[in-house]
């Protein structure tokens, strides 16, 4: 069986560069059918006007923070299976996986109450946002029904950090392409309500999100049960409840928890709290921006999954040389990605906002396109640092080295991007959205040097989650 492992050190039939290309290609799938599906939520919630369009992403960003703090510590399952594969015990991957699933089941348990009780407590939201009323009441319409789906989302990411973690991403773009045409046949019918369906609206969307989710879950349960993956990883006789490897995960996956926590929390002040005092153009506009940042680095995190798995695997074998090795490769991937996107940003800011702008009137029209073109140049400005977060945060979490990434996150998204929004707001108003920008490039760059800072310490490789050593070697 060992014969059969990925030797980190000499990868299968090529170069380091085609072998993480392989990995990443079907992962890189994955995070573009993401932001599909969210586009796709954008641009027929859209449709049903201005205000619409500036309820959707704020409330989508909110309903993923609540998430996160799941579906986090549920991809800290990689990391464990990707080392177990290293060190030649591919037996222990199968547990991981339930473990996940027994932290989805709580996960959806505790966040019920607040899909309940959604009309109580997000107006308080909305009113430190100084939301306007009509668009308060969109949003309450989406999360009272989109709640439901956390733990859907976690049960889902945490089989995703499995197979990633065993080299077999494409059951995860098989069910996230699944979760896509539900998603997108499911807006269709309910927010228009076409074929006899009832017209929901804004209720329509977050239903759709919600079937979406169970499908993707359901395919990525499918083979768990088959003989060739239980043969290997022991998915059939690993699903009870086991207290010790639960405990590790958490271990693990709370700091990851964490720093998905202050980053995209970092994002849901910025859009809920700072950007609606500048008002609906800019809060539109700032929506539209967000759109093609997911362009520019949802690509970055497939890639960054990939070198996961890859760190993950050489760290598990005791090959930290061969970990650097690759992080330097997938660095060069993603910084050159990056910099092409932020070049498209600063040339064709105006074309590129012009052709997700739905607005009917033309003079709001174009406010919104001029606005959205202005903050994409300081996008343009961050994208090379941005890429280094996510290299740099992907490859720790594969070492196991979690905790101190997610401080340097907590520091600079709540102490640069959060509290510089809020002097912005508060003592300098004048600069506009465009203060707000500038402290957001400058959290992105102070964090992709505290990160490289970080990788040069050498302090992440002498990270394992295993107490004890590998039993056999990797290349065996």
């Amino acid at each position: 069986m060992n014969a059969t492992l990925p030797d980190p050190g000499r990868p299968p039939g090529g170069s380091p560069l085609g072998e993480l290309l392989r990995l990443a290609a079907p992962m890189i799938g994955v995070t573009l059918s993401r932001m599909l599906m969210g586009f796709i939520d954008f641009a027929m919630v859209s449709q049903l006007g201005t205000s619409a369009q500036a309820a959707i992403s704020p409330t989508t960003l909110l309903l993923f923070t609540v998430a996160c703090a799941f579906m986090g510590a549920a991809q800290a399952a990689q990391t464990f299976v990707s080392q177990a594969v290293g060190r030649g015990e591919p037996h222990r991957a199968g547990a991981y996986a339930w473990q996940t699933q027994y932290l989805a089941l709580f996960g959806a348990l505790a966040t019920a109450p607040l899909a309940i009780t959604t009309p109580q407590w997000f107006p308080w939201v909305a009113d430190l946002g100084k939301h306007a009323p009509d668009v308060t009441a969109l949003e309450i319409e989406y999360l009272t029904i989109g709640l439901w789906s956390i733990g859907l989302m976690t049960a889902s990411a945490g089989l995703e950090g499995f197979y990633n973690g065993i080299r077999r991403p494409g059951v995860c773009l098989t069910a996230v392409i699944a979760s896509l045409v539900t998603n997108a046949v499911g807006n269709y019918l309910l927010i228009f309500g076409k074929f006899g369906a009832p017209e929901m609206g804004m209720r329509g969307a977050a239903l759709a999100t919600v079937l979406a989710w169970g499908v993707r879950l359901a395919v990525l349960l499918l083979p768990l049960a088959s003989r060739a993956i239980d043969e290997v990883y022991h998915t059939r006789r690993s699903v009870r409840f086991d207290a010790g490897r639960f405990a590790e995960l958490m271990r693990m996956g709370a700091p990851i928890a964490l720093q998905w926590l202050v980053d995209i929390g970092a994002w849901i002040v910025f859009l809920v709290l700072l950007m609606p005092h500048y008002g609906t153009v800019a809060l539109a506009a700032s929506n539209l921006a967000i759109q093609f940042m997911h362009l520019s680095f949802m690509p970055a995190l497939g890639i960054g999954m990939a070198l996961s798995t890859q760190v993950g695997n050489a760290i598990g074998a005791g090959r930290p040389e061969v970990a650097a090795m690759r992080m330097r490769v997938a660095l060069g991937i993603v910084m050159g990605y990056m910099g092409v996107m932020g070049l498209l940003f600063l040339l064709l800011g105006a074309p590129l906002a012009a052709t997700l702008c739905f607005e009917e009137d033309e003079a709001l029209r174009g406010e919104v396109v001029r606005t959205a073109a202005g903050m994409l140049l300081w996008c343009a400005l961050f994208q090379i640092s941005d890429g280094v977060c996510i290299v740099y945060s992907f490859a720790f979490r594969g070492a196991g080295d979690t905790r101190v990434p997610a401080l340097l996150f907590a520091i600079c998204c709540w102490g640069i991007f959060v509290g510089g929004g809020l002097l912005i707001v508060w003592f300098m108003p004048a600069l506009g959205t465009h203060g707000l920008w500038a402290v957001c490039s400058l959290y992105i760059i102070v964090l992709g040097v505290l990160l490289w800072m970080r990788y040069r310490s050498g302090a992440w490789h002498r990270k394992t989650v295993f107490e004890t050593p590998a039993p056999v070697a990797a290349s065996a």
